[in-house]
């Protein structure tokens, strides 16, 4: 499954092929070490939720007072620099 969006002269694929080898983001071991489930998306390897809590406490602990949550947003940019002086 793959699809890419097309915006003027930029372009982005939001899944990748069995083939390709999935991106790892800066916090990757971060999540592992938090216990994060990581699964596949657009292109890169997330975590999806974690171990001992699942959707409805995380979604509950994001909003209690004096709680904070973290949501890796690393995968969401990407620029690519071309020509001569890049």
């Amino acid at each position: 499954f793959s699809t890419r969006f097309q915006w003027g002269k930029f372009s982005r694929s939001f899944a990748s092929s069995s083939e390709e080898a999935l991106v790892k983001t800066s916090l990757y071991d971060l999540h592992l070490q938090l216990g994060g489930k990581m699964v596949p998306f657009a292109g890169y390897e997330l975590p999806v939720q974690y171990d001992g809590l699942g959707v409805l406490k995380e979604h509950l602990h994001t909003r209690a007072q004096n709680s904070a949550s973290l949501f890796d947003v690393s995968h969401m940019g990407q620029i690519k620099w071309h020509g001569k002086d890049a």
